[in-house]
């Protein structure tokens, strides 16, 4: 009870301001406690206590006002705004984005203080004030409080990206508002970075306590305007950071100081033999852009790139992104990157380009609408590539053109938000990669002519995404040849990882994949859904697990017209036509003349290998040829098949064991006209057989 009261009587000591108001308090507070020697021992200790604050604060006060009279009338008139700002907490923020040097990709953000209102009041005044005034406390409060309430009421505007907060770490705050911190530190260790400024009269003991508190609360720490002051690679160790922050100092017009260059080389060697990122601040121009991603900077921040907002922006523009790329790309090939950037409507020679050193055609920055048209000659074999710079709608006309990018880098990769056609003239080739087509685009390719792609990426894709992404929608109403050839670990000839639409209206293609898992078109992990009209196929698929057209793991949903379709899948586990491990597969054909054939432990030619299936065939002429020691004409080994033939002439030939061409309910069967002929190898049975 009396620690209580003594408590309270401290924390309203702290707010007066003469000892005629300390000594009424006194006499307030007397009365409440019990005349015992320790309670007035204890009481004359507060009470001392107090006196000694009371007068700590009158003295400061004073030097306070003596340091006000040498204020000029400018900055008596700042030092007001900033005590309204402190008094009324109206600080405000912008977020300035921290950006990956390998793609420039938002990484996080920095909460960067702003005083809204007051024009002339910089982060700079408030901290000078703050310290004269002997508030810098608050303004560490508020710093953590206010940005983490932003984040709180924000959640969606930061898409999970971390942002780094300022801190002060020798500034003391009272214990009560300490502790509320602490809590709210805590409970947002997932969101945040503390960013300290180092500093080498820092005490090792507070140091430590700070060190712990942090690592204890699962806090990143990034040491700010690393290589001024009292920097040094030594110093590091008191620290243990998970980010570095180079000082612009270093990073101003590094591209003509080999001195810096070298520091910074230094810094950067040291910090990732430490598991330590390096961020370089203060970057403003494309030069010093260039420099420190050459020399294996992982981070970037400062004006070049984006300037601090209130509003959280989520990306960088294209132009940015595009560049940053281009120098990491410079510095993983140890060559610089020439890009060609197209105007609308040229009719572009790659036989000229490749002369002038050219690389990379980079079509729509600066117009989103439009066309361009790309030359080559039949056995002219080119290092060029195509870049459409997000948001393109328009054409890009091929006619002749042999492209070619590193392995794993596509040679046409297009933008987000686009609608590109693509024109086939002659005989295109594309050497080492494919097509790139993200989730938000679509391609369509037109023309009388044909294209030839040879993949030779470890997880390949000839024209859509890579394994572990969507692709948009892919159509295909060419007229001429679209050949896709791979032998690698894994991948995707035409489709994705995650799957997407893939619609075929005319045209013929044929399509080899090989490798550990393979898919001819389709995907390997998503649902996808495969519409073929008026097409002729011919796709082999051979690996480990191998579909020739639909999903390993996802659904699929298949609709064939009037169509000729070549299908051979050899693997351990093999589909022709559905999915192997997907939910269900949904398969609608009409018209159509189909050949089939597949080979392994586990095969099925048409439906889903291990789930539902639903097959429909019209008026079609079906030949269908397996061998496994489970193999099925329809849908899988667990059942759940349904068939519905209409007027089709169905030929099988079986090797199993199972001798079983599907697994159904009697009632899921329905065959009307036609003929089937399915054989175990001993006989042709002229029925339907479950």
């Amino acid at each position: 009870m009396v620690k209580r009261i003594i408590s309270e009587f401290l924390e309203k000591a702290l707010t007066l301001r003469s000892a005629d108001e300390l000594k009424e308090l006194e006499k307030q507070i007397a009365h409440t406690i019990k005349n015992t020697p320790e309670n007035v021992r204890l009481m004359n200790a507060a009470f001392s206590v107090a006196y000694e604050l009371m007068v700590a604060r009158q003295k400061q006060d004073a030097e306070e006002k003596s340091r006000r009279i040498e204020l000029s009338e400018t900055e008596r008139n700042e030092i007001a705004l900033v005590q309204r700002l402190l008094d009324y907490n109206m600080f405000t923020y912008h977020f300035q984005p921290i950006v990956r040097a390998d793609n420039g990709e938002i990484y996080s953000y920095e909460a960067l203080m702003r005083a809204e209102g007051m024009p002339g009041i910089t982060p700079f005044h408030i901290l000078k004030y703050a310290e004269l005034s002997h508030r810098l406390g608050e303004v560490e409060q508020y710093t953590f409080s206010n940005v983490i309430r932003y984040l709180d009421e924000h959640p969606s505007l930061f898409e999970g990206r971390k942002v780094f907060i300022n801190s002060m770490p020798n500034v003391r705050m009272g214990e009560t508002k300490l502790s509320e911190i602490s809590r709210l530190l805590e409970q947002h260790a997932d969101r945040i970075v503390i960013e300290m400024i180092e500093n080498s009269e820092f005490v090792d003991d507070r140091l430590r306590q700070v060190k712990e508190q942090f690592h204890d609360m699962g806090i990143p720490i990034a040491i700010d305007d690393f290589g001024t002051g009292y920097s040094n690679i030594s110093n590091l160790f008191r620290y243990d950071p998970d980010y570095v922050k180079i000082d612009r100092s270093l990073i101003s017009n590094i591209h003509d100081s080999p001195n810096k260059r070298h520091i910074v080389r230094e810094i950067i060697d040291f910090c990732h033999s430490n598991d330590i990122m390096v961020l370089a601040e203060g970057v403003e121009t494309s030069e010093e852009l260039r420099a420190i991603i050459l020399m294996g900077i992982d981070l970037i921040q400062g004006f070049y790139t984006a300037r601090p907002s209130p509003e959280v922006i989520h990306s960088l523009p294209f132009e940015i992104r595009a560049e940053i790329k281009a120098h990491h790309l410079e510095r993983e090939d140890g060559q610089r990157l020439r890009i060609y950037h197209s105007p609308n409507g040229e009719m572009i020679s790659l036989e000229r380009l490749q002369r002038a050193g050219y690389s990379k055609i980079l079509v729509g920055s600066g117009w989103n609408e439009g066309s361009i048209v790309i030359t080559g000659e039949p056995q002219l074999y080119t290092g060029v590539h195509i870049e459409i710079a997000e948001g393109f709608r328009g054409s890009v006309t091929l006619e002749n053109a042999h492209l070619s990018n590193q392995v794993g880098r596509p040679c046409i990769d297009i933008g987000d938000g686009c609608d590109v056609s693509l024109v086939l003239v002659g005989e295109n080739k594309l050497a080492n990669s494919g097509v790139r087509v993200p989730q938000t685009s679509s391609l369509t390719l037109e023309g009388n002519g044909s294209i030839e792609i040879n993949l030779g990426s470890a997880d390949y894709y000839g024209i859509g995404n890579d394994t572990s992404s969507a692709h948009g929608k892919l159509i295909f109403d060419q007229d001429g040849t679209v050949a896709v050839t791979a032998e690698s670990h894994s991948g995707v000839c035409i489709g994705s990882g995650l799957g997407g639409e893939i619609d075929i209206r005319r045209g013929r293609y044929v399509i080899r994949s090989m490798g550990a898992m393979s898919v001819g078109i389709g995907s390997s992990d998503g649902p996808c859904k495969i519409s073929l009209l008026g097409c002729s196929l011919d796709v082999l698929a051979t690996g480990a697990y191998s579909i020739a057209i639909g999903s390993v793991s996802g659904s699929s949903e298949i609709s064939m017209i009037y169509s000729m379709i070549k299908c051979h899948s050899e693997s351990q586990l093999s589909v022709g036509i559905g999915t192997l491990h997907g939910e269900k597969t949904v398969i609608r054909a009409e018209s159509v003349n189909m050949n089939v054939s597949g080979c392994g432990d586990a095969v099925t030619a048409l439906g889903a290998l291990a789930n539902k299936s639903d097959i429909t065939i019209l008026r079609s002429g079906v030949k269908i040829n397996c061998e496994g020691s489970q193999a099925f004409v329809f849908g899988s080994y667990q059942g759940g098949t349904c068939v519905t033939l209409t007027d089709v002439d169905l030929t099988a030939d079986m090797a199993t064991e199972s001798r079983v061409c599907a697994i159904a309910k009697e009632e899921d069967i329905h065959v009307r006209g036609g003929k089937c002929r399915i054989s175990f190898g001993n006989g042709v049975i002229e029925r339907f057989v479950i």
